[in-house]
């Protein structure tokens, strides 16, 4: 070391010209690493714990299986974001998939294909089939006990992969001509169509005065009736039920129970409802809990989870918001299964909430004669018909949650879908029915970015960075010296 620092003082400093050519070739091999570098698109090296700028083994199992061209164009996304950099290690995993990041100024031919504005920030993925749409705030969540933020992007972009390679979309039919949220442009349930429809589902409308089920029908959806359906509608209905039929009934108190002199009678729907053993309220379930409540509003309830393949994403760090819900009725577990049906709830009320019959007085405090909870908001309902054939009607207490209805909640302007999960666990019912749960469900916690210990092949690879470039332009110098004093 003494004698190269000699060399240093004796031949090196005292020539400029040998500087001089020390400090370009210094600066020729920066320069030339950083092209290679460059060049080499090689993937940031993740060392926060949550690896949330890391694709997962699960994800990589499954996009390495795709066949199929797949182009992501990402919509006012930056190069260094976390989508854009998982999307990157896909390619990686899988040439057939290829990322774009788009300036819709550049692109106004893209940009009018999906429909995006100029300020819209999302992922478009095309396969040969078909595309599926990504609105960057749909890739995070958030979790009501921690407040913290959970990123989902993984998840959302690998299933998103998966969902526009599929063979077949299913079929989704909303039933119409009982008064029913429709699902056109001015529909309350037009958001919610819109939505399934993202999900890479095909949507219908469903008229049975006029068509028989069709056999491609994947799933019912039956969306606040208020009035009874006719005999031969419900015929159908229950021949579908009866060939492993699969319905998702939305229904907001007030309509369905049995007659009173001021109710509207509806034989035929409960006569379907009680193939599953139950029946929907005619009152409000309200909430005396704080915790369990929005706005210190008894009937715009939190409702406590019950973990199963609807609700297992949610479970942990979501929530949703009914408005206004009744209860759902259950006969009792002997008739149950006389019936062949398993019931398994997984919204419900807690036990200081009460049941209101009469909901045109005062509900801001539990009377005497209210009952006292908990009450069933949601359920799912599985019928054996026989030894290879079952029905499933999943059913919510509530239809207004789903709705695209304009309301004002603490001060904003928004619709009830788009509040807390509401929309998150419709779609997953929808995905539950069609056999089409998320592949994957990463869930990354982005409250608290920590950083873990350095990994032995992390670790070489910055202590390549760090000193193995130093080192090999030192020993460029000593090379260069060397030669020349043998010249000499």
């Amino acid at each position: 070391m003494r004698r190269f620092i000699e060399i240093i003082k004796k031949k090196w400093i005292k020539d400029t010209f040998f500087i001089t050519i020390l400090i370009l070739i210094l600066l020729a091999i920066f320069i030339i690493v950083n092209i290679v570098f460059s060049n080499l698109d090689i993937t940031p090296i993740d060392f926060t714990k949550e690896q949330i700028y890391s694709l997962s083994d699960e994800s990589k199992e499954q996009i390495k299986n795709v066949e199929q061209n797949v182009t992501m164009y990402f919509f006012g996304y930056e190069d260094t974001e976390t989508a854009v950099i998982l999307a990157k290690q896909y390619k990686d995993i899988n040439d057939k998939i290829t990322i774009q990041l788009i300036n819709t100024s550049e692109r106004p031919d893209l940009a009018s294909e999906y429909g995006v504005t100029t300020d819209a920030k999302l992922v478009a993925v095309q396969s040969s089939q078909r595309y599926k749409i990504i609105d960057a705030n749909d890739m995070y969540t958030y979790d009501s006990t921690t407040y913290q933020t959970i990123d989902i992007t993984e998840q959302k972009l690998t299933n998103a992969i998966l969902d526009v390679t599929i063979a077949k979309k299913p079929q989704i039919y909303f039933l119409t001509g009982h008064g029913e949220y429709g699902i056109d442009d001015s529909g309350a349930a037009y958001m919610l169509k819109t939505y399934i429809e993202n999900d890479v589902n095909d949507v219908n409308t469903l008229d049975l005065l006029s068509v028989d089920m069709p056999e491609t029908c994947d799933i019912l959806i039956i969306a606040n009736p208020t009035s009874d359906f006719t005999d031969l509608e419900t015929e159908k209905i229950q021949n579908y039920i009866n060939g492993g039929g699969k319905i998702i009934w939305l229904q907001d108190p007030y309509v369905t129970v049995q007659t009173t002199q001021n109710e509207v009678s509806m034989p035929n729907i409960n006569k379907i409802l009680s193939q599953f053993g139950i029946s929907f309220s005619n009152g409000i379930v309200c909430e005396q809990s704080t915790n369990n409540m929005v706005a210190g509003a008894p009937d715009l309830i939190i409702p406590q989870m019950t973990y199963n393949s609807i609700v297992k994403d949610l479970y942990t760090d979501g929530s949703v918001i009914l408005m206004d819900a009744g209860r759902i009725n259950n006969v009792s577990d002997e008739e149950m299964e006389k019936l062949n049906v398993t019931a398994s709830p997984f919204l419900k009320s807690t036990e200081e909430s009460y049941y209101r019959e009469n909901v045109n007085s005062d509900i801001s405090q539990k009377l005497d004669t209210d009952e006292t909870g908990p009450f069933i908001l949601a359920e799912t309902l599985t019928k054996q018909i026989d030894d290879d054939t079952q029905a499933t009607l999943v059913a919510y207490s509530n239809a207004l949650f789903a709705s695209n209805y304009i309301i004002q909640l603490s001060g904003s302007i928004g619709t009830p879908i788009s509040l807390r999960e509401n929309k998150d666990i419709i779609l997953n019912t929808v995905a539950y029915l069609s056999d089409r749960e998320d592949a994957i469900r990463i869930r990354k916690d982005t409250g608290i970015v920590t950083f873990d210990s350095y990994t032995e092949q992390q670790n070489r690879i910055v202590l390549a960075i760090i000193f193995g470039i130093p080192v090999l332009i030192i020993i460029v110098g000593i090379i260069i010296v060397i030669i020349r004093r043998r010249k000499k």
